[in-house]
């Protein structure tokens, strides 16, 4: 099964140097608001996971609004992932 992590991290690091920052150190309790991501940026950040994962895992009970943290998105889009498969 495809593990959500490392997209997730490289597509911040992505946004976050293209928009003139450094490529910030990232682990699991990472704050995103502290990265410094707009509203735009995590906007991009959640189109990119959907076509690279293949699964938006705000379709159901998860929130956007409940994303605090890089775990709390690897989580979420870990989830949706299992969930898919067990669907396949």
């Amino acid at each position: 099964m495809l593990n959500a992590r490392e997209p997730i991290e490289a597509e911040i690091v992505r946004l976050v140097q293209g928009a003139g920052g450094d490529a910030p150190a990232l682990s699991l309790t990472t704050d995103l608001v502290g990265l410094g991501l707009t509203s735009l940026m995590f906007a991009e950040l959640l189109i990119g996971m959907e076509m690279e994962l293949g699964v938006d895992p705000f379709q159901g009970e998860t929130s956007i609004v409940e994303m605090r943290t890089v775990g709390d998105l690897v989580t979420a889009y870990d989830d949706a992932l299992a969930a898919a498969s067990a669907r396949a």
